[in-house]
């Protein structure tokens, strides 16, 4: 009876060491990170003008307002291949590339 009593206790201290290694392995690092990325964040205001005659000339700051699956969605329309394992950035450049070359080509043809 003593040596069940005994091992329950060990267990139970085994779980509560795993749950402080859990704490300090996981949730401490995580939280450094977060706060580390938030003050970084509020380092940098560039805040990116008010809609006007800029946002309907520049293709960029369109695109910029998109979100992923939006983009993917224009991607798939102008028919760029592997677009869905591109990230933001280089799925942004594919697509102002692709649009610059549709324009180039049908100016040449008008």
């Amino acid at each position: 009876m003593k040596n069940i009593d005994y091992q329950k206790r060990i267990e139970k201290a085994r779980i509560n060491i795993y749950n402080i290694l859990a704490i300090i392995i996981v949730i401490i690092p995580e939280l450094f990170a977060e706060l580390i990325y938030t003050i970084e964040a509020s380092q940098y205001k560039s805040v990116l003008p008010d809609e006007g005659e800029e946002w309907e000339n520049n293709t960029e700051l369109k695109l910029s307002k998109m979100n992923i699956y939006q983009l993917r969605k224009m991607a798939k329309q102008l028919h760029i291949h592997g677009y869905s394992c591109d990230n933001r950035n280089s799925l942004i450049r594919r697509i102002v590339r692709k649009t610059k070359r549709r324009i180039k080509w049908k100016s040449l043809n008008n």
